[in-house]
């Protein structure tokens, strides 16, 4: 038996494909920066949303036993920032034809702090709606987490 409910494996699921696409932005991003410090920022960013969606995807993998994530999986503990094919970014198309018409660090910056909030809402909303308690704690530090990546960006872009 699966130590989460079928709800919070889906809230795992939402969770798993948010970090996902937070990941492949700033993966695509890094291509169009070309000062060291803003690289590095961006980097650390990518490096944790793929921490987060190895955790996350850890615990469904646990509850489930599913290979549903195992392409991305097996991608994303490859040490580094690993590049995902295009195959698999085909689930991210709209992001990715965004990331495309981004000119500018602000517009970089303004669509990262979009995908950060959105992450911290998400997860703000997961740890409202279950009563399960391991569930909640994974939630909360998701949302620490993304709300360090919010002050992040926003300091970011403040000093453009």
């Amino acid at each position: 038996m699966s130590p989460y409910s079928q709800e919070v494996l889906k809230y795992l699921n939402l969770g798993i494909e948010s970090e996902l696409q937070a990941y492949v932005f700033y993966k695509k991003v890094m291509e169009k920066i070309n000062d060291e410090e803003t690289l590095e920022a961006v980097r650390k960013l990518a490096e944790d949303e793929k921490h987060h969606f190895l955790q996350l995807e850890d615990e469904y993998d646990k509850s489930v036993r599913s290979e549903m994530w195992a392409p991305y999986r097996d991608i994303m503990r490859k040490e580094g920032l690993p590049d995902i094919d295009e195959h698999i970014s085909e689930t991210h198309k709209e992001l990715l034809a965004r990331v495309d018409k981004l000119k500018t660090k602000r517009e970089i910056f303004e669509v990262a702090l979009e995908l950060e909030k959105e992450a911290y809402e998400l997860f703000a909303g997961f740890y409202e709606k279950t009563d399960d308690e391991e569930a909640k704690k994974l939630f909360q530090f998701l949302m620490n987490f993304e709300k360090g990546h919010v002050l992040t960006v926003e300091n970011m872009l403040k000093n453009l």
